[in-house]
């Protein structure tokens, strides 16, 4: 199929500027006030600090009835086995994506790189929203691949290396320094796009609040890739933040986070993680970047 049945070269570029007008004015600073980068694809990186955190999830009990193992008061009570144990990280301070990529962003990579084979039906259905929605339908390979274009194509001032995030690296970023259940957030609905609100598709990056570091959808929206092999529990996982790749990813899976436009808020949650193969395309899934300074 070829991508000009929707749009051209010139279509993208006219679009893409009144994306990057759009996403100026409508994306109010979060509560950190951290420093943005925005790059040559008119992505906007936020400086989230380093920092120790408890990872994943802890088990709760019911009032008068002992805790369970490795469990914490005032933990959840339906804790999938994939959340535990809870750890301590510390990660080191990086940029992340203010948003999910957007389309628009999306788009000029496939131009500039003549990726017309992505452009099946399936894409154009999931991605008929708009130039500032999360790109969706795109796999742990294709997210790979734009970052390659990325990095080889930024301008010499831009000193920085784009990646996708380390898991724990993208935790961090949800919970913002708090423990709060969803990203940062009280309440799924104040910050997340979810099967209750969406109207059955993705919406436009930006319009929920940000968390305390200033990022947008972290909850929601569109299921996010990160770099690590998933493993079905953070039994042996790494303290620190690197990614947990060591051995190969075996079972060929690779970790999605975030929940998405079409799922119940338990998805939401901050702790909620999810298998995939590196392979897999679905329009619920998209991703963020990590940007680390040289």
């Amino acid at each position: 199929m070829s991508l000009s049945r929707s749009f051209s070269l010139s279509q993208l570029s006219t679009r893409l500027g009144l994306v990057a007008a759009a996403l100026c004015l409508s994306l109010s600073p979060g509560l950190a006030q951290a420093e943005e980068f925005t790059n040559f694809n008119t992505m906007i990186f936020v400086d989230v600090p380093a920092g120790n955190f408890k990872m994943g999830s802890c088990k709760g009990a019911l009032p008068g009835e002992p805790l369970p193992p490795n469990g914490c008061a005032g933990g959840e009570l339906d804790v999938p086995l994939n959340e535990v144990p809870q750890h301590q990280v510390t990660v080191q301070g990086f940029q992340i994506g203010k948003t999910e990529v957007t389309l628009g962003q999306f788009k000029r990579y496939i131009i500039a790189t003549d990726r017309n084979e992505l452009v099946t039906d399936e894409f154009m259905d999931a991605n008929a929203r708009g130039d500032d929605t999360p790109v969706v339908q795109v796999s742990w390979n294709d997210a790979k691949a734009f970052i390659e274009w990325l990095n080889k194509n930024k301008p010499a001032t831009d000193h920085g290396v784009y990646r996708l995030p380390v898991e724990a690296e993208w935790e961090h970023a949800c919970r913002a320094g708090g423990s709060n259940l969803y990203c940062g957030l009280r309440s799924p609905s104040a910050g997340a796009w979810h099967a209750g609100n969406s109207g059955s598709h993705q919406q436009a990056v930006g319009r929920k609040d940000a968390n305390a570091f200033g990022l947008y959808d972290m909850s929601g929206n569109a299921w996010e890739w990160v770099e690590d092999c998933y493993h079905d529990s953070y039994r042996d996982a790494p303290v620190d933040r690197s990614a947990w790749t060591k051995g190969g990813c075996t079972n060929a899976e690779r970790v999605l986070r975030g929940g998405s436009w079409k799922d119940e808020t338990l998805k939401m949650r901050s702790g909620t993680r999810q298998p995939s193969t590196a392979v897999s395309r679905s329009n619920t899934i998209g991703f963020r970047l990590v940007r680390k300074a040289q």
